[in-house]
């Protein structure tokens, strides 16, 4: 089993915070490895939110693919 990384660690927390279920969280940080985007990318959007939701997340994953 692999193990989480800071960024991953940072990630998770705020996706805790934010209220985003385990399940989601799996899926958004298996996506980013799985598809090679930039972990550290994906932590700036989230700082920069006031709320977040799983479409906020998908959106910004399918930007980050370039879509």
């Amino acid at each position: 089993m692999k193990k989480i990384n800071e960024t991953q660690r940072k990630i998770i927390h705020m996706l805790k915070d934010f209220g985003i279920d385990h399940i989601s969280m799996a899926g958004i940080l298996g996506t980013l490895e799985q598809d090679n985007l930039n972990e550290n990318d994906f932590l700036d959007f989230i700082k920069n939110k006031e709320t977040l939701s799983i479409k906020d997340c998908t959106e910004q994953i399918w930007h980050m693919r370039g879509y």
